[in-house]
């Protein structure tokens, strides 16, 4: 979409009043960055005048959009592009006061990353920065307040318009609605808008002249269901969003109406387009168990008759992304595939039990709009995965979930997809069908402020496989990773050396999956998870780098052969919600050479710092741990025999990396915070270069109630060896 939708300018009600405090307009919204998603992933979040969060991951510059809703599992969401290229997700009980009560800045998620990254004070003319909780509730239950007069007063939502001090209101004239080029006979075409109850609709419509959409690419203002506007002949489609309301404020239905393909003529009459909002169905996903609807997220996306670039170009497309969770229902009208120019649809479902036993994740793409009721997938066409959910023994029971088809063969924009609240710990089936070309991007949002992300998994109907989230000890590391065909430079390698370059990304927080990375994130009050780390490095003995506060190391004058590196990693986490794994030590020692060592250059999926034709990437020979600890999904164990299974490998990249034997390895616990230590019991379970183990020792009952430490040493034929600790690695808990 060019513009945001809904910008509503009408006589004005007693105002409902809602006062944000002096000085909220002042920093730019929260924007944490982080090495998640897949490997060399960027993630930020960007927190809404609203208070719901926008995390904005980017991979090989692709850019996807998750939303938290401020209230979980209940919320709606228009997204779109606008003529500048910036990216907006706007509320649904926000969308009635555009330009009138609130600037539409306030929801350019983009302009506030940018904002962030060139200054962490002032704010830029018409974008707010971040505002508190308790404003931002404020913020909403004035507009709620106001909604709900208008409703029972039978007017149009957002005719009341809410005084909001300290939040910019500045109306978007008529002539930056719309871009038409000038020397076109011109012909008058009436557009009639009735809403879901037939009656005469208020908003905005999308309109593009599919020829050319320099001919003509803008928002139509509609106001008492008719807009009349002056076009060029030719081929155009058009789109309309809307939403309903009850007499509360509370939001009970969205949805939109389009037409692919109508003409204006250049002789004679030219006809109405009719747009009517009784057309529209229910998005529903007929599945093998009985589920209900918990979230809806629909891309609609159309195009002129110009080739694509890039999948879609947004300098010549309009279109919109609606996302909607909980049980709010979402409406669309079934339309054909586009004679002019193209069109573009995505549309993810999600549903489930009751219970929250099971739960369907499925997606849908097409070059038209079938009929939105008729979605079904069979038992043939789904894999199944197994989740089990662990969390920390001292975090909240609700955390949330992220589900994201991502098509790396076609870059168009995929609609934000929303994070689902989720009891933990707790067993889940997923079951999620396979789209051609498509990997689902799964995170699992801890309420610890843990965030776990997986590799994009390529799902094969029939499949069945079993995946654990957050089960520790979690440790720093770079972990072993998937890279998926046709993701084209969507895999940056985190420890890797091409030529005289040397780069690494460590994660603080990896846990019992390999390639599964864990970062900080957020609490459940907005405010991020505290992570203190200090990351320093040597080179041939000689101190080389110390960096307090980050996990990132790049040298671009490392020596071509023959170096040797020790890496020194601490962290420590701190905070109400998380009691596990608080800190950590870690240290690396290891050597650029041998380049049989180093691994093979990575496959053309794959890319580092330095590489080019001539100078591969090639993985750095880094000790990797994998633990599998016999914990409860509390990650609590009782007194008594303990065991844990221990994999040593090393960072590798669909197994390109090192593949030097382990030599020797230690597991030592600790029941007073590493004041002193016993060995564990270590056996092979494999062969003798495989690294594979199980550590045994005993949990005394006498420390029910404490948090053990648990230190692992190993060494590699390579000269390659790792030392870490981590503290509080679980808690032994009676009857666990």
């Amino acid at each position: 979409m060019l513009v945001a939708a809904l910008g509503l300018i009408g006589a004005a009600a007693a105002p409902a009043t809602a006062a944000l405090t002096a000085g909220t307009t002042s920093a730019a919204p929260a924007a944490a960055p982080s090495t998640g998603s897949s490997a060399g992933a960027t993630t930020r979040t960007v927190t809404l005048v609203t208070g719901d969060r926008v995390i904005v991951t980017t991979v090989a510059g692709h850019t996807r959009y998750a939303i938290d809703a401020a209230v979980p599992g209940d919320g709606a969401f228009r997204s779109y592009t606008d003529a500048q290229g910036d990216y907006h997700v706007v509320p649904a009980l926000a969308e009635p006061f555009l330009s009138t009560a609130l600037d539409p800045s306030l929801f350019d998620v983009t302009a506030q990353l940018r904002a962030n990254a060139t200054t962490d004070a002032k704010a830029t003319s018409g974008v707010v920065t971040e505002v508190s909780p308790a404003t931002s509730a404020q913020l909403v239950a004035a507009l709620r307040q106001a909604v709900g007069a208008d409703v029972r007063a039978g007017r149009q939502p957002g005719t009341t318009v809410p005084h909001l001090a300290g939040v910019p209101a500045a109306p978007r004239a008529t002539t930056d609605l719309a871009k038409a080029a000038a020397g076109y006979p011109l012909r008058i075409l009436q557009v009639d808008v009735t809403d879901r109850s037939g009656h005469p609709a208020a908003g905005e419509a999308d309109l593009i002249d599919t020829d050319d959409s320099g001919k003509f690419l803008g928002v139509l203002p509609i106001t008492g269901g008719v807009d009349r506007v002056a076009i060029p002949a030719g081929h155009y489609s058009i789109d309309f969003g809307d939403q309903t309301f009850d007499d509360n404020g509370n939001l009970t239905s969205a949805y939109t109406v389009t037409k692919t393909d109508f003409t204006v003529p250049a002789t004679g009459t030219v006809p109405d387009v009719v747009l009517d909002g009784r057309t529209a169905v229910p998005v529903r996903v007929a599945t093998p168990l009985p589920s209900t609807t918990q979230a809806v997220n629909v891309g609609w996306y159309r195009t002129d008759a110009a080739p694509l670039v890039n999948g879609i170009s947004p300098d010549n497309a309009t279109g919109f992304d609606y996302t909607v969770t909980g049980s709010i229902p979402f409406a669309m009208n079934a339309q054909p595939a586009a004679k002019v120019g193209h069109l573009t649809t995505e549309v993810q479902w999600i549903g489930g039990d009751a219970k929250g036993t099971y739960r369907y994740d499925t997606a849908f793409s097409g070059t038209s709009v079938p009929n939105p009721s008729g979605y079904k997938v069979t038992a043939a066409q789904l894999a199944t995965v197994h989740d089990h959910y662990y969390a920390d023994p001292a975090a909240p029971k609700v955390g949330g979930v992220f589900e994201m088809p991502i098509d790396f063969a076609e870059p168009g924009p995929m609609g934000p997809s929303p994070i689902l609240p989720q009891s933990m710990p707790a067993d889940v089936t997923e079951y999620l069908n396979s789209v051609p070309n498509t990997y689902w991007n799964q995170q699992v949002f801890e309420g610890s402020g843990v965030e776990f992300t997986a590799d994009p998994a390529a799902l094969k109907p029939g499949t069945t496989t079993s995946v654990d989230w957050g089960r520790g000890p979690l440790a720093p590391g770079v972990g072993q990773h998937t890279i998926q065909p046709n993701a084209v430079g969507a895999n940056t390698c985190q420890a890797c050396v091409a030529g005289t370059d040397v780069s690494l990304a460590l994660n603080d927080f990896d846990d019992s999956t390999p390639g599964q990375q864990g970062t900080p994130g957020y609490l459940d009050d907005g405010n991020p998870l505290q992570v203190s780390s200090s990351l320093s490095a040597y080179q041939n003995g000689q101190p080389l780098t110390t960096t307090p506060g980050s996990s990132l190391l790049s040298i671009s004058d490392a020596p071509a052969a023959g170096a040797q590196y020790k890496l020194v990693y601490t962290t420590s986490a701190a905070g109400p919600q998380i009691s596990q794994s608080t800190s950590s030590d870690t240290t690396w020692a290891f050597s650029t050479t041998p380049a049989a060592e180093s691994g093979a250059a990575l496959t053309p999926q794959a890319n580092c710092v330095g590489q080019s034709a001539t100078t591969p990437c090639s993985v750095l020979p880094l000790l990797n741990i994998s633990t599998q600890l016999a914990v409860s999904e509390s990650n609590t164990a009782a007194p008594g025999a303990e065991t844990m299974g221990l994999t040593l490998g090393h960072v590798s990249y669909n197994g390109t990396g090192s593949h030097a034997a382990i030599t020797a390895a230690t597991v030592q616990v600790s029941f007073d915070g590493g004041k002193t230590w016993q060995a564990a019991q270590l056996t092979r379970t494999g062969a003798a270069s495989a690294g594979t183990y199980t550590a045994s020792w005993t949990n005394p009952a006498a420390d029910t109630g404490t948090y053990p430490s648990i230190r692992i040493t190993a060494t590699d034929a390579a000269g390659g060896s790792i030392d870490q600790t981590v503290n509080n690695a679980y808690e032994i808990v009676k009857g666990a």
